[in-house]
């Protein structure tokens, strides 16, 4: 035991040594906080003893699961090619596979709907994006000329006459009008502005992307036709250590391509809808307003709320007198679509995979909207359905260790 405990002391304190000059040295040339050091540091100190303890093993995983997240932050935009490539070719497997089905070659079949999808996204920028850009810089002209004959009335002799006129003090009045209003039309004009802006510089932004533009449908053919491969690659890496875990995975996967699939679907349906009507009833700006329809509409019950009141807000900014059958067809076309889309289209086409009380999807949504902004507001649904279906298989476990204990009970009573 002497002799055991003799040669153990070296080594620790060797080891000891090189750990304390290793970290001075990393602290010293500021690689101390590198994230790629502390989780390589971390992954080689962890990784001799992940069978000696369940602590070790969930470190290791969170560790890799942090390195990921975190490498993925660092790429940003680089990656955004493939994260698109791999989300088309996840909801357009289906489609390819029924295709290779028909006995037309998997690579043909993923050429054919890559180009028709390239085809209609082109068709859609040539003809409908300038229109609604054309259509969004006379909103904007519109509002800004509304603004400033608005500063400059409130601003004018005419105003306070008719405010005396009703018995208000004209230099009360006048304070009133300098320190409270004018301040909150100054806000208003910038966070409106500032939020047209924003996403003005977001779309060029994105369309200086070019060379990733063009990655996208490249990587998508070779996604789409390498898909089984791929979803082969992670069923044999998942089976190997639970079978169970892939048999949720397939569920879950279930679940995200219904719903991701229609809501894509149902954004272009009610969009397109939404721009014919309000043109056919002569709803002014059209294609802009149809656009705003499809935009919220993935969001449950809030979106169509919200394009519902940014549409009759810009009608009565546009055309204050003649705005009440405006309102009226926004009213009906938006109300109506989305209550088509919701109670009849949907529930045939996602069925009780999605199914929540409407309880649920609303505490969903204020949840994941509070944490998570609009992002929330769009992954809130799915990502309940998924916890959902995990809380039903727990009660069924439940219900069947009990129903055994009963029986267990009733056998030991007879």
């Amino acid at each position: 035991m002497e002799n055991s405990s003799t040669i153990k002391f070296p080594i620790v304190a060797v080891v000891s040594v090189s750990a304390i000059a290793l970290g001075v040295f990393l602290y010293l040339t500021g690689m101390a906080f590198n994230p790629l050091i502390i989780s390589g540091a971390s992954f080689f100190i962890l990784l001799p003893f992940r069978g000696e303890s369940l602590l070790i093993r969930r470190m290791l995983v969170l560790t890799v699961i942090l390195f990921c997240i975190w490498v993925l932050q660092d790429l940003g935009i680089t990656i955004l090619p493939f994260a698109f490539a791999m989300l088309f070719a996840y909801l357009l497997d289906p489609l390819v596979s029924w295709l290779e089905r028909k006995k037309i070659p998997r690579w043909l079949a993923a050429l054919f709907i890559i180009l028709c999808m390239g085809g209609g996204i082109g068709l859609v920028s040539v003809f409908v994006f300038p229109l609604a850009f054309s259509q969004l810089n006379d909103v904007i002209r519109q509002i800004s000329t509304l603004i400033t004959s608005t500063t400059s009335y409130l601003e004018s002799r005419k105003f306070y006459r008719t405010l005396e006129s009703f018995g208000l003090s004209q230099s009360t009045m006048k304070e009133m009008v300098q320190n409270e209003v004018m301040p909150k039309i100054e806000s208003i004009y910038k966070v409106m502005f500032g939020a047209l802006f924003s996403v003005l510089m977001s779309i060029s932004g994105l369309a200086s992307q070019l060379l990733n533009i063009i990655l996208i449908p490249i990587l998508s053919f070779y996604f789409v036709k390498d898909f089984p491969k791929i979803r082969e690659f992670i069923r044999r890496m998942v089976e190997r250590k639970n079978k169970q875990a892939f048999a949720n995975l397939l569920r879950m996967s279930d679940i995200l391509k219904s719903y991701i699939g229609w809501q894509i679907i149902a954004a272009f349906m009610v969009g397109t809808l939404s721009s014919i009507l309000f043109s056919l009833f002569g709803v002014p700006y059209p294609v802009v307003l149809g656009v705003l329809c499809g935009f919220f509409n993935p969001i449950p019950l809030f979106g169509s709320i919200a394009s519902m009141v940014i549409a009759i807000i810009t009608v009565l900014i546009i055309n204050p007198t003649g705005a009440g059958g405006n309102i009226i067809t926004i009213v009906l076309v938006v109300g109506g679509l989305h209550f088509f889309n919701a109670y009849v289209v949907e529930p045939r086409i996602l069925g009780k995979r999605v199914g929540l009380h409407p309880i649920i999807l609303l505490a969903s949504l204020f949840v994941f909207g509070h944490f998570f902004g609009f992002l929330g507001l769009l992954i809130a649904v799915p990502t309940t359905a998924i916890l959902m279906m995990f809380l039903r298989d727990w009660e069924t476990k439940q219900d069947s260790l009990l129903s055994k204990i009963a029986d267990i009970a009733e056998e030991s009573l007879s």
